[in-house]
């Protein structure tokens, strides 16, 4: 289970710290990597208003998330998701850039 605190380092952006069993180390610098590319391919069917693609991509990483421990990854992406069922761009527009930034500030400690 994700236990999230927030930190702030040097440069004053703040981190969010999320505690992740020790079993996954080999796999979340990839599982992060994975997710920020969904990000940009969400961004880029919103472009061209394609809701399904934006929809599949978020209800996979709602999925993904959960089963790594990333609650508030799913979250957002089920926000995102249902956003999408209806063809809600405003909200696609406001989501995303808030998955992107929590993905960017993430700070995984393994225990």
């Amino acid at each position: 289970m994700e236990q999230a605190q927030r930190t702030h380092d040097t440069d004053f952006e703040e981190k969010e710290v999320v505690h992740i069993d020790a079993s996954f180390e080999a796999l979340i610098p990839r599982f992060l990597t994975n997710r920020k590319k969904e990000v940009t391919a969400m961004q880029e069917a919103l472009a061209s208003r394609d809701f399904d693609t934006v929809r599949k991509i978020a209800h996979g990483a709602k999925g993904a998330g959960g089963s790594y421990g990333f609650d508030r990854i799913t979250e957002m992406a089920a926000a995102i998701e249902q956003a999408a069922k209806t063809s809600d761009e405003a909200t696609i527009q406001r989501e995303l850039p808030i998955l992107s930034a929590y993905l960017n500030r993430v700070e995984v400690v393994y225990d």
